[in-house]
């Protein structure tokens, strides 16, 4: 059975999303999600990687209300506090879905409302959405699990941890290695990625722009 994993933001879990909302954080990165195009189909299937307590997962659902959202992560406390914020916002399933699962091995999940283990068939989500994620992975593994299950055309979007001074700090408290862009650039490639673009957060989304920067690729 797949089990669960501790992690560093776990213990904090039922007021991660409270301290990104009193930090301004929240804030920054949902204005700069605002700028983005996901360019999603009616009735999308999301997959949100390594999804904490759920920022992106819920607000791609209040952007795209027929969307479809499976978040998964390795801890389950976060995966707790994401069901019940989800509670709170009225937002259930099908919209939303929780499951736990590694990021090097997304496509096997153990689903958190049936407890049943699967795995997720090839080519079968329109969009994957990882934030604060891919710095604790597998990069190539990662990326090449990602790409086999999107569908043909479907959009990654990663938000990544700068390589500079604010993410150095966040590195040392969280035990993290930073990737650079262009090995980020380069991986996606290696993976069969393609129409590979760097987003840059502006001064409008502090403070997430001091320490953020993002990814987008389409499969082809």
């Amino acid at each position: 059975m797949m089990q669960a994993q501790s992690t560093p933001y776990g213990p904090v879990a039922n007021v991660y999303d409270a301290f990104l909302t009193l930090m301004g954080f929240k804030r920054g990165v949902e204005n700069f999600l605002d700028r983005v195009h996901f360019d999603l189909p009616a009735n999308a299937n999301v997959l949100d990687v390594a999804c904490g307590t759920g920022l992106v997962s819920f607000y791609l659902a209040r952007r795209f209300p027929s969307a479809s959202i499976l978040g998964t992560d390795i801890d389950e406390r976060m995966l707790a506090e994401m069901e019940r914020l989800a509670a709170e916002q009225g937002i259930r399933a099908p919209r939303i879905r929780t499951a736990l699962a590694d990021i090097n091995t997304p496509d096997r999940v153990r689903y958190r409302d049936t407890n049943a283990e699967a795995v997720l068939p090839e080519a079968s989500f329109d969009c994957i959405t990882a934030s604060g994620a891919l710095e604790h992975a597998d990069l190539d593994r990662a990326l090449a699990g990602f790409k086999r299950l999107l569908k043909p055309g479907g959009t990654l979007f990663t938000l990544n941890v700068r390589r500079n001074p604010a993410g150095a700090v966040l590195a040392m408290a969280y035990h993290f290695r930073p990737y650079g862009i262009a090995e980020l650039r380069n991986a996606c490639a290696k993976a069969g990625l393609e129409d590979i673009r760097v987003l840059r957060l502006g001064a409008e989304d502090f403070p997430a722009n001091l320490s953020r920067i993002a990814i987008v690729a389409r499969n082809r």
